[in-house]
């Protein structure tokens, strides 16, 4: 950069319009010829199918024996794997499952992709990127074309078809009472490019037609909001704190809620409840936490299931996890905080 006599490389399959985040700084494509290379490395084909109801879709799902389908809710990946859990090889991911649990799911996934035995997964984003599996066929709910881009790469990904098949699809669901706004803004104008570019939706072109499109439906200060990049600007006096404490990605606040889900978890928050530095166990017991929003935590708290570890941790009691931990689906959160346990009154 200017001031540093540094260069930055950015490298990423959907690059945004960086030239209009930052206007002062100039831009240099290292690659020759970007469009040959998404040629040559094409390994998908990514269609739009419109809306679908929940049940043409799960008929969509069952008619291959190992699919992907990746949605924008926890509650509409558990509503739609409510109905196919009774088949075999069916499989639910999201962050209501703590790592450790995620990771033994993917494990499996991967051994029956592996051996072609029957494998249809149900998941929101957490699969989308760093997540290496091969599905012969995927399915994406409607979403920004970043999104779209990133779950197609985890279908056809070790090319043992000539092209594999994403499928975009415009949810219509009972689970989705109402959609985050920068979901269904992305969702927009991902329509409008996979519209415009139907042939490869997936195209330098296209993902420049979707980030500027998107970019010019922002005011100039959309992107800053919170006035982070106000605490740069004062020469080298850069007020971290203040940057970190106003920076939320999203603005609900979450609670960690550590599961004891297996004998490894329940040593760690055994250790922790009588250290003298609990926190010094938290790194471990990331593998074992959940995060949900305040609401939720007030919710499933009031339940009188959360106990507080050496006030430290919130962890869910260890006798309860058999009503409030599924092993196919993760923590259960009660209906008055809009999860599926409705056995609460």
């Amino acid at each position: 950069m200017t001031n540093y006599n540094a260069s930055v490389v950015f490298c990423t399959a959907t690059q945004p319009a960086l030239n209009r985040r930052l206007p002062k700084v100039n831009f240099t494509e290292l690659a020759p010829d970007p469009q040959a290379l998404f040629d040559f490395y094409k390994r998908v084909q990514i269609t739009n199918i419109g809306k679908t109801p929940d049940m043409d879709l799960l008929e969509k799902i069952k008619a291959y024996s190992q699919a992907l389908c990746i949605v924008n809710t926890r509650k509409h990946a558990k509503g739609l794997f409510d109905e196919l859990k009774e088949d075999e090889g069916s499989f639910h991911l999201s962050t209501l499952m703590c790592p450790t649990h995620r990771k033994a799911v993917l494990t499996e996934v991967r051994e029956r992709l592996k051996t072609g035995q029957p494998c249809r997964v149900i998941s929101t984003q957490v699969m989308e990127a760093g997540i290496d599996v091969d599905f012969p066929v995927g399915f994406r709910a409607l979403a920004g074309l970043d999104s779209i881009i990133q779950a197609a790469g985890r279908v056809n990904r070790e090319m043992k078809q000539d092209v594999g098949n994403m499928y975009v699809f415009n949810p219509e669901t009972p689970f989705i009472k109402r959609t985050p706004e920068f979901i269904k803004q992305g969702a927009a104008v991902a329509e409008n490019t996979l519209r415009d570019f139907v042939e490869q939706p997936d195209s330098k072109q296209a993902i420049e037609h979707y980030f500027n499109f998107l970019y010019n439906l922002q005011s100039p200060t959309a992107f800053d909001v919170k006035k982070i990049l106000s605490h740069f600007d004062n020469g080298i006096e850069f007020d971290f704190k203040k940057a970190a404490d106003d920076f939320r990605m999203i603005d609900n606040n979450t609670v960690a809620v550590v599961i004891p889900y297996d004998k490894e978890a329940k040593r760690l928050l055994e250790q922790a409840r009588y250290h003298p530095y609990p926190i010094s166990l938290a790194r471990q017991l990331q593998m074992y936490t959940v995060n949900i929003y305040e609401n939720e935590f007030k919710k499933i708290q009031s339940k009188g299931v959360i106990e507080t570890i050496n006030e430290t941790y919130e962890a869910l009691t260890e006798s309860n996890m058999t009503e409030f931990y599924n092993e196919k689906t993760g923590l259960v959160l009660p209906a008055d905080a809009g999860g599926d346990a409705i056995f609460f009154d």
